[in-house]
């Protein structure tokens, strides 16, 4: 439960976009609740931009709800002051949801309020609710309605009115939304207290928010190394391969190294015939999005535990204990060890790892040494090519079932040209220094902080430098002569220097399986500047960016990449029919249904009297230009459509989770995307019910349309 010392008030900006630097609020509401949940005071006004109303995004429309008319006569942020900072001072606590960003929008506008300290549920959520579709809030109140302690919160809060999804961004729903979020959240730690005692003794050494905030009375006594008891993770269990199957692939009856053609064959019997008449197997795929297609395959026929080559680690408890007979405890740190709680409540055998706390532990607790085999595994091409590459690698000798062979040459070459992106050395660095504080390791400690320094002041110069070879050229990838030596990056090249300096530094202070990772990164990157370049500008939100380099010169003929692969290995195409079958016969099956329309009107035409006659079915437009996607999507709600049906839209709706979840609602709806969303719903078991082909230009568009009815669900075999 909370302590009754401080005050609690939920807060919500709806603005005109995501920048706060540019953008404006055009709504404000604000709710103090006391610790019973009870309502004290809200307070809520539409707010009127500086900026011309009249330019309002249709986007901004369609995701809050908000319009013209809503805004016109509001009055200014400044004019309602005095109702906002009534609300504020030292001893309040703030709760809403993603609420750094309010913050922001907050301080804008009110540089001076004061606020005792925040909490955000949706890092709590991170912490507590595990493995969901999206952590958006709309998203994750849907997905806990089933929950029968969550469903009576929500209840209790909307008085007694069931879920409605119209209502979501309406001010005074998303608030009880969110603070049924929070409650839920506390529950659940009221439970994780309740069912193991323990966690007493980490929130008395909680350096400030959740000790100041959380009122336990501990009964239980701690003694002395009762921590190094605490439980494990459930294990996984080797994969279980009795398969009973309609036909018999046993790949030794074929050549190794051949390209067979597998598009006459039914995706799930050849899944499950490779896995039942082959053990030690390795299933490669061009997307994670296949693999996820394949894993939904084998987990109906029975399989759930398979190995993946981005799997998990396990735990060394001697090094968790280590870490849990810490002194103090900061906020997230106490957060990490709720939710390693949350996992053993709830069985889990694998962290659901998604902060940034979280990878900075788990790579000190990790056990890397310790290794379930399992015969089954399945990988991208990318996490192929990574077991091949370590010559010690458990799976390194298994067969090789390598799909999707036309896209050899792509997936490869970005494998070994993976483009440097300096801030994942940045945040290694911070891993690692987390470590070696653990271990209390001073030297190690010392060294790599100066070595980040280093290489924040590095990168730094080097992105300065950079930026320059972007002026006046609206293109976000360019090839650029070499940077070593070159007159145009003279700063970046004097500090280019000081690395041999620090690798020897590093190199006596690291353990072995810390220094090589770290020092292989920075070789890859560094020999990358002695060559032409591939430089992008990557946007992380509308106004401030950063760059990647890679090698520019790319080529691998297929002798050199075959030469990479250690064991059996069968190439296997879904649409290159001129190779050998893998087997002769024919499998019927029902394909999706794909329309070709070239035309914007027509495809507007065409929607819209679909989506009339066919009420809960989707009708997905396959589109490779955002600049069309977004006009379509202009068209459709000028016509009003989305108040008959939702509209999900690349770069135009939501996450790419969350419109995966809206995807999977009930209903009909459009969706306009490219190939690989399409795949992602497909991955999701989402039943696509139309394709519109409307502007496809890869090269390999017929690759494209044969593959999306290859990994579409067969709904007659279902």
């Amino acid at each position: 439960m909370l302590s009754d010392k401080y005050r609690y008030v939920a807060m919500d900006f709806e603005t005109t976009g995501l920048d706060v630097s540019k953008d404006e609020a055009i709504q404000i509401w604000l709710v103090e609740i006391d610790i019973n949940w009870n309502i004290i005071k809200q307070f809520k006004s539409f707010v009127k931009p500086q900026k011309n109303i009249w330019e309002l995004k249709t986007l901004v429309s369609y995701i809050t709800w908000i319009t013209i008319k809503d805004i016109q006569s509001a009055p200014n942020i400044f004019d309602i002051k005095r109702d906002v900072l009534d609300f504020f001072g030292e001893n309040v606590i703030l709760i809403w949801h993603n609420i750094d960003f309010d913050i922001n929008f907050l301080k804008k506008y009110f540089a001076d309020v004061q606020y005792c300290d925040k909490i955000d549920t949706f890092y709590l959520a991170q912490n507590l609710i595990h493995f969901p579709f999206s952590y958006a809030l709309d998203v994750l109140v849907e997905s806990l309605m089933s929950n029968k302690t969550f469903k009576e919160y929500f209840l209790k809060l909307h008085g007694w009115q069931d879920y409605d999804e119209s209502k979501i961004h309406d001010w005074l729903y998303d608030s009880q939304n969110a603070l049924a979020l929070f409650l839920y959240e506390v529950s659940r730690i009221d439970l994780l207290f309740e069912k193991y005692p323990v966690i007493h003794n980490f929130l008395s050494k909680n350096v400030w928010l959740y000790r100041q905030i959380l009122n336990y009375q501990a009964s239980w006594n701690w003694k002395k190394n009762w921590l190094l008891s605490v439980p494990a993770l459930k294990k996984q269990m080797p994969a279980n391969v009795s398969l009973k199957t309609k036909i018999n692939i046993d790949l030794r009856d074929y050549k190794i190294w051949e390209r067979y053609f597998v598009g006459n064959i039914d995706l799930n019997s050849l899944v499950n015939s490779l896995v039942a008449n082959n053990k030690n197997v390795i299933l490669s795929f061009a997307s994670v999005a296949k693999l996820n297609i394949v894993k939904n395959i084998l987990n109906d026929a029975g399989i759930k535990n398979i190995w993946y080559a981005k799997g998990y680690s396990t735990i060394d408890q001697d090094k968790l204990a280590r870490f849990l007979n810490k002194k103090t405890f900061s906020d997230n740190e106490f957060l990490f060890i709720i939710k390693y709680f949350s996992h053993l409540l709830n069985e889990w055998s694998v962290l659901d790892l998604n902060t940034k706390i979280d990878y900075k532990i788990n790579y000190y607790i990790q056990d890397e040494k310790k290794f379930e085999k399992y015969p089954i595994v399945l990988t991208t091409h990318g996490g192929l090519y990574s077991i091949l590459d370590d010559k010690n690698h458990e799976y390194r000798n298994y067969d090789v079932c390598f799909f999707d062979t036309e896209m050899w040459y792509k997936g490869y070459n970005d494998f070994v040209w993976k483009p440097s992106d300096l801030y994942s050395t940045l945040n290694f660095l911070e891993i690692l220094f987390y470590k070696y504080t653990l271990d209390e390791d001073t030297k190690a400690k010392e060294v790599i902080e100066r070595f980040a320094r280093f290489f924040e002041v590095f990168m730094g110069v080097m992105f300065s430098e950079t930026k320059q070879l972007f002026v006046n050229i609206p293109d976000t990838k360019i090839v650029a002569n070499p940077i070593l030596d070159n007159i145009n990056f003279y700063e970046t090249n004097k500090l280019l220097d000081q690395f041999g300096k620090y690798k020897t530094l590093l190199q006596e202070c690291l353990q072995i399986d810390d220094f090589q990772p770290l020092w292989s990164n920075i070789d890859q990157f560094l020999s990358v500047l002695s060559g032409l370049v591939d430089v992008k500008k990557i946007m992380y939100d509308q106004s401030d960016f950063y760059f990647t380099y890679a090698e520019a010169t790319r080529y691998t003929n297929r002798d050199e990449f075959k030469d990479i692969f250690p064991s059996w290995v069968y190439f296997f195409s879904d649409w290159e029919k001129w190779y050998p079958k893998l087997l002769s016969q024919e499998f019927e099956y029902t394909k999706l249904s794909i329309k070709k329309i070239g035309n914007m009107d027509r495809v507007v035409d065409f929607v819209q009297d679909w989506i009339w006659k066919n009420e809960w079915k989707i009708c997905f437009v396959l589109s490779t230009i955002k600049a069309e996607s977004k006009e379509l999507f202009d068209k459709l709600y000028n016509f009003s459509l989305e108040n008959h049906t939702p509209l999900l839209v690349e770069n135009i709706t939501w996450s790419l989770w969350k419109n995966v979840f809206k995807a999977k609602e009930s209903g009909s709806k459009i969706i306009i995307w490219g190939y690989s969303f399409l795949i992602w719903l497909l991955s999701n078991k989402i039943d696509i019910d139309i394709c519109i082909d409307f502007n496809i230009i890869w090269k390999m568009s017929k690759y494209l349309l044969d593959d999306i009815q290859r990994y579409a669900r067969k709904k007659d075999t279902e």
